[in-house]
């Protein structure tokens, strides 16, 4: 096991967003260590040169009863060669079942930068319990509660832009919902308030739109909605991407 694991972290830091498959993870659906990666590109040239590229992996490990997995992904973009996007992020998660029951619990933690929205650096750890309901029309659909210690620090400390160490509640929905053999729709979105403070809060949320090309690869439109409350000074609150990507699954 110690040994799949480190080809895992090896893997993952060998993919420096393209985003991932991000379907709720189910424990003991599937036995062992497996994987995908994913890379998303975009190139125009004329009245408006573009660039655009993401990268993103993930890993995991999954036993009769939990599961460990990580996330990675890293995007860089420029327009009429001024850079306009470069960041990226590193997530680690750890979830149990309880008992029989339909509940589970996570560990998580998180590292992850994004220069054009002037965070030096994100990080985060925390836990949640998660419930599976099973009973509706869905393939997969998760509600999860917890909560988590942020700090994060800009490029440049200042007043107007100081280092922000809080408490936020985490709750997320998390469901896959297959149309038929090869397509499907992940929705996965969280609301992160700050426990003594509702009105400082984070959503993040993602659709996805996923084609089933052979066995090990698939095509995604991937939509992104981002919306911090209180960003630092002259940072847009909201952030949104869309992406079609190649996705590649290995075992």
């Amino acid at each position: 096991m110690f040994h799949k694991l480190l080809l895992l972290i090896l893997l993952l830091s060998s993919f420096s967003p393209a985003f991932v498959n991000l379907a709720p993870p189910v424990i003991g659906e599937k036995k062992g260590l497996d994987g995908e990666a994913s890379l998303g590109a975009k190139f125009n040239s004329g009245n408006s040169d573009t660039l655009s590229l993401g990268l993103g992996a993930k890993g995991e490990y999954s036993d009769e009863e939990w599961l460990i997995y990580m996330i990675a992904a890293y995007a860089y973009g420029e327009s009429n060669d001024i850079q306009d996007t470069n960041d990226g992020l590193l997530h680690l998660r750890y979830v149990h079942e309880i008992a029989d029951t339909a509940y589970d619990y996570e560990l998580f933690a998180q590292t992850e930068f994004n220069e054009f929205q002037d965070i030096k650096s994100r990080n985060l750890a925390g836990a949640n319990i998660r419930r599976d309901f099973a009973s509706l029309p869905f393939d997969r659909f998760y509600v999860g509660v917890g909560l988590f210690y942020s700090y994060m620090e800009p490029d440049s400390i200042s007043e107007t832009d100081p280092v922000y160490k809080r408490v936020k509640m985490n709750t997320y929905i998390s469901f896959l919902k297959k149309v038929n053999d090869v397509f499907s729709v992940t929705y996965l979105g969280y609301y992160q308030p700050t426990v003594d403070d509702f009105s400082d809060y984070r959503i993040f949320q993602i659709v996805q739109f996923t084609t089933d090309i052979t066995e090990h690869t698939a095509l995604s439109f991937d939509v992104l909605h981002k919306y911090n409350a209180t960003p630092y000074h002259q940072i847009e609150k909201t952030d949104i991407r869309s992406t079609i990507n190649l996705k590649y699954k290995f075992k």
